[in-house]
C-alpha cells in the first residue's frame, strides 16, 4: 500500500489499534482486503459482461457498472497516491483524469 510523506493511512492505523498488530501486518491486511475487493469486482463485471453477451437480463446496466468501476479506480488511486492536496503539478488530478477519460478497456 503506497503512501507518501511518511503518513500512516487511517485504515492501517485503525487496524493496528483494533487488532493490536504491528504496522507491517496491518498494511498487509489492508493490501489483502484491497486485492480481494478488486477480484470480487472484476469477477462480477466479467459475469455481467458474459450475461449481456448472451443477451440475458442483468441486475445493473452496462453504464452503471462502468461508473462503479471508475469510482473504484479513482478511490484506489486516491488511496495509493493521496488526494492531491499538496502534490505539485496536478499529479493526482492527471492520474484521476486518465482513469476516467481513458479507462482501461475490457474485452
Amino acid at each position: 500500500v503506497g503512501f507518501g510523506r511518511g503518513n500512516l493511512p487511517r485504515s492501517v492505523q485503525n487496524y493496528v489499534n483494533e487488532a493490536r498488530v504491528a504496522e507491517e501486518l496491518a498494511r498487509q491486511h489492508i493490501r489483502n482486503l484491497l486485492r480481494d475487493a478488486w477480484r470480487k469486482l472484476n469477477r462480477e463485471l466479467l459475469s455481467a459482461q458474459q450475461q449481456q453477451q448472451q443477451q440475458q437480463q442483468t441486475t445493473f446496466s452496462r453504464s452503471f457498472m462502468n461508473v462503479a468501476l471508475n469510482i473504484a479506480r479513482v478511490s484506489q488511486c486516491m488511496y495509493d497516491y493521496e488526494d492531491g492536496i499538496g502534490v505539485l503539478e496536478h499529479e493526482s488530478i492527471d492520474r484521476i483524469y486518465s482513469l476516467i477519460a481513458e479507462p482501461i478497456q475490457t474485452a
